[in-house]
């Protein structure tokens, strides 16, 4: 088996780790976690100083997520957005110490530690630190669930004011860089153009939040709008199902839906009876196992790659779980000579 390019009438990216970096969302994330877990207003005992924490946002992600190691623990759970990030952050941080109150580097070792000890994955592991928080914290059943809950649209809220900013606080938005080289970024999906082949997009990012960046650097044109899903369509379908069950990876719905939603709606397309065969005419890229498990989940060939937090050291996991393809960046996948021998891919 080869890789050709020209075997795929759609590519759908997910985007950060592929595209665009996820470091200012992670920014954003441990600023949200310390204001929840310090602020007076929320679950601390201080009037903290948001001047000194936008300055300092390096240092809180340092010393918050352990340098990198709990983003990465929480990616190889299958955990996808950022919002989840520091939903699962903090609800285990007040599960191991609901008195804190000092900011201390060795409490957030021990969340990573903890972390990385934990067996359930997404999307199961949302309601067990649900369950840990709700052991520590007096609220009424069902505050710290995951989507909806009085507790999530407390965190939503102060996650989009430090990544959106407002009139006191400097967006860390405006911050945001490609995670390649610009130039080569627009040539390799020109070249994927060139071959007839429509580009799509499948985030868990807002679509504002996503857009932001891509008119930002010029590469609008290159993606099909027909060919876009985000954390808004998915949350839309969420509701339109009223059971409550996640759509968010690793449930294949943004793919499926950035694949085939033009032409078929949710519920068509939560069947999935309709378009099983057109899936094999889709490659999906991205640049975490669950991006893998949600494209395997709709039956789609799955292109890692190993441009995300992890770098080189994801090729194992994504050889283990059964990508089709593998390369270090998108960079290598716009080659129109592309012929690569499948085996040095995958296993």
């Amino acid at each position: 088996m080869k890789f050709q390019i020209t075997d795929y009438d759609k590519i759908i990216f997910d985007m950060d780790g592929v595209i665009t970096s996820e470091f200012i969302y992670w920014d954003a994330a441990a600023l949200t976690i310390y204001e929840l877990l310090y602020d007076y207003r929320f679950y601390g005992k201080q009037d903290i100083d948001r001047a000194w924490c936008r300055k300092n946002y390096e240092l809180l992600f340092d010393t918050i997520f352990c340098g990198g190691r709990t983003v990465r623990a929480v990616k190889d759970l299958g955990v996808n957005t950022n919002w989840d990030l520091a939903y699962l952050v903090f609800c285990v941080s007040k599960y191991l110490e609901p008195a804190m109150t000092v900011f201390d580097s060795q409490h957030f070792e021990s969340v990573c530690m903890f972390i990385e000890n934990m067996t359930l994955r997404a999307p199961e592991i949302y309601a067990g630190v649900e369950g840990l928080a709700a052991t520590v914290l007096p609220v009424e059943q069902g505050f710290f669930q995951r989507g909806g809950s009085g507790f999530w649209r407390q965190m939503e809220a102060v996650f989009q004011r430090w990544f959106l900013g407002d009139a006191e606080t400097e967006s860390l938005q405006q911050m945001e860089q490609p995670l390649l080289d610009l130039a080569s970024i627009k040539r390799t999906l020109g070249r994927m153009q060139e071959q007839g082949i429509r580009l799509g997009i499948g985030t868990g990012r807002p679509r504002a939040e996503i857009m932001f960046p891509l008119r930002l650097w010029g590469l609008t044109e290159y993606f099909d709008p027909a060919l876009i899903a985000t954390y808004d369509e998915v949350q839309r379908a969420e509701e339109a199902q009223k059971c409550g069950d996640s759509l968010a990876k690793p449930h294949p719905f943004a793919f499926q839906k950035a694949a085939f939603g033009e032409c078929l709606n949710d519920s068509e397309i939560l069947s999935g009876a309709a378009y099983r065969e057109d899936c094999k005419r889709v490659l999906v890229v991205g640049d975490a196992t669950s991006d893998l498990r949600s494209a395997k989940a709709g039956g789609f060939y799955f292109a890692a790659v190993l441009s995300g937090i992890q770098g080189l050291a994801a090729r194992a996991s994504f050889e283990e779980e059964g990508a089709d393809f593998i390369f270090e960046s998108i960079l290598e996948m716009g080659d129109t000579n592309a012929d690569t021998d499948a085996d040095t891919l995958h296993s």
